[in-house]
């Protein structure tokens, strides 16, 4: 008979977990996936397209109502887990019904912040993180509100670019100095800006928000510097917290995210975290790459089978605001590194490397970010590049001729 295996969260973390299991571990369990948003599992790196207009909302669901049916999956959308009673192994959702489980997976994502400044909860301040928030922005932009957009980081700059595109008036304003900054250098950083701004998207950096004003509405933003920026509506995008309350109101141990182990199991047996909620030797990782490769430890595990998660070279590799950017490993450079530059300002296109010790150990790529996996993959493998190192900058076509391939 099958055991009871339930996830609680229904994002692109525990798709791929399900998909996983069903690689490894078909029939063992009889698996059900409680989520709070109403709607199947979808891509939630899409959604500036679908603010942007560029894909439809359907279009970013991860998996079709079949495929999580053909796999045994029992899908309660809609629903809120409130409580995990540990001892009797039971979840409970908000309709007072109870799901039993064998083993319970706590993929719970994360919540956007939204800054502890007076006027915070003035009508008209909204966050950007999931399908709903963009269906509100939609009505915003179709009313060409003028929209500030707080925070100058991936979901900040992908909320202006898809509300610019759509047809409001944005400024985006951002506290330090650079724009995405943990995944950029200053060279890349300042190019994208240019590029941003060339999209519509007014940039103010070194812009630290002190209030909203307004009395019932927000109607504009006032920066510690004393400029203030007139506003109709106010887009919290400065960051994002890992969702730990189920787990720590259950005795969970938990710190910035739910604890986890090299097997991704919690401090309580049978119970296990992957994805944005989870915390790995002191690291919470806000990207999609390492939950996938969380993800398949855990089937593997699951499975019975030996596996173990070390951690995650963290990689970006997306489209800002409707430029390509790609950065992986050390991009700054550790003390003794050294870098490698070609950069076409004027071109929109700019890729440095970090080389240590014979290897490269990071890369940055805005614009041209056609060999960004190549370059990932050669940062993971750690494979010596003295042969190749004159031409890598160039791509790998160039450094590896397809005769010497």
């Amino acid at each position: 008979m099958s055991e009871p295996l339930v996830i609680v969260g229904n994002g692109m973390a525990a798709a791929r977990l399900v998909d996983e299991l069903a690689k490894v571990a078909l029939g063992r369990y009889a698996i059900a996936v409680i989520g709070e948003e109403p709607r199947l599992a979808y891509n939630r790196v899409l959604l500036s397209s679908v603010l942007a207009g560029e894909t439809a909302s359907h279009d970013i669901e991860l998996r079709p109502a079949k495929w999580w049916r053909d796999r045994g999956v029992t899908l309660k959308i809609g629903c809120v887990a409130t409580e995990i009673d540990v001892g009797r192994r039971e979840l409970k959702i908000a309709n007072e019904e109870s799901v039993t489980f064998s083993k319970l997976v706590l993929a719970t994502g994360s919540t956007p912040l939204r800054l502890n400044v007076p006027g915070a909860d003035l009508a008209g301040v909204h966050t950007f993180r999931d399908s709903r928030d963009v269906d509100l922005l939609l009505t915003l932009a179709a009313q060409k509100k003028r929209v500030v957009v707080v925070g100058g980081g991936l979901l900040g700059l992908e909320a202006a670019y898809g509300l610019a595109k759509a047809g409001a008036p944005v400024t985006l304003i951002h506290l330090m100095d650079r724009l995405m900054e943990r995944q950029l250098d200053a060279p890349a950083a300042e190019l994208l800006k240019t590029l941003v701004e060339r999209k519509g998207v007014r940039v103010l950096l070194n812009a630290n928000t002190a209030r909203l004003d307004g009395k019932t509405r927000v109607e504009g933003v006032e920066l510690a510097d004393g400029r203030r920026i007139d506003a109709e509506a106010v887009i919290f995008a400065a960051g994002i917290r890992p969702s730990v309350a189920l787990a720590k109101d259950a005795g969970i141990p938990v710190n910035r995210g739910i604890v986890v182990d090299d097997c991704l199991q919690t401090g309580a047996p049978d119970i296990f975290a992957l994805g944005e909620c989870a915390e790995h030797r002191g690291i919470c990782y806000g990207l999609v790459e390492p939950a996938y490769e969380q993800a398949r430890v855990l089937a593997r595990h699951l499975a019975g089978a030996a596996a173990c998660y070390s951690g995650s070279v963290v990689a970006t590799n997306l489209k800002v605001s409707g430029v390509s950017v790609f950065s992986a490993g050390d991009f700054m450079g550790a003390e003794g590194s050294e870098a490698i530059v070609l950069s076409d300002a004027r071109g929109g296109a700019y890729r440095k490397l970090v080389l240590s010790g014979g290897r490269l150990t990071g890369a940055v790529l805005v614009g041209d970010t056609a060999d960004a996996l190549w370059y990932l993959e050669l940062i993971r493998s750690r494979e010596p590049i003295a042969a190749i190192r004159k031409d890598m900058i160039f791509g790998r076509s160039l450094a590896i001729p397809p005769r010497a391939a």
